[in-house]
């Protein structure tokens, strides 16, 4: 038998976790070489292991699974990283995308399709479900997506306008000053034909921009 595919888990619920890592272990295909809550902790076990195979969650503690996975692609190449999550607004499903994800399996999916996205994923190729491919058909055909409308730093700062933060504190979080981060929120209005503020944060909840929660 050819030596199993070591594989890392990175899931805050610890329930799904539990159950995930206990249908992992049963599978002679795979070896859990470990699983944790936290997305920085997943980034220092994956730069420690250099697993065959990542499975992270997108909403977690630390560092979100999309940054986690990010990281992973550029830093660890040889690590193939596959995204399960229950989140599947617009604007995550086309960052899993733009990071070059390699597989992508909501949580209301039967076990089964996880398992099959699994080696799917580790074997070198892809496997994404319905729902990421149906987002990016709507995207690529809608001339007003915000993908289309919208650079990843235009997307970066209404991610962390729609949060409450300050023109101050986003400045000092990518190295901008006040007034800059001020003329990428007026741009940002701009080019989504918003006028008002309140609009503005509608829309970021609306696409996904920031978790209701």
């Amino acid at each position: 038998m050819e030596k199993p595919w070591t594989t890392v888990l990175v899931e805050d619920q610890a329930l799904l976790r539990n159950v995930l890592a206990k249908a992992i272990r049963l599978d002679p295909r795979f070896e859990l070489a470990a699983d944790v809550e936290d997305g920085l902790e997943g980034r220092r076990v994956c730069q420690e292991i250099v697993p065959d195979l990542l499975i992270t969650d997108v909403h977690l503690p630390g560092m979100d699974g999309v940054e986690l996975a990010g990281f992973v692609l550029n830093a660890l190449p040889s690590v193939r990283v596959l995204a399960l999550t229950n989140m599947k607004d617009p604007f995550t499903l086309n960052r899993l995308q733009e990071i070059g994800i390699h597989g992508y399996v909501e949580k209301d999916q039967p076990l089964e399709i996880l398992e099959e996205a699994m080696v799917e994923v580790v074997s070198g190729k892809t496997y994404f479900t319905a729902t990421i491919m149906t987002n990016q058909a709507r995207l690529s055909e809608n001339p007003d997506a915000f993908a289309k409308v919208l650079s990843p730093r235009d997307q970066e700062i209404l991610c962390l306008v729609a949060r409450g933060e300050t023109s101050k504190a986003i400045g000092e979080r990518l190295d901008l000053s006040r007034r800059s981060v001020e003329t990428y929120r007026y741009r940002i209005m701009k080019k989504l034909g918003l006028k008002r503020g309140a609009d503005l944060i509608d829309y970021a909840y609306k696409n996904g921009f920031v978790r209701p929660d």
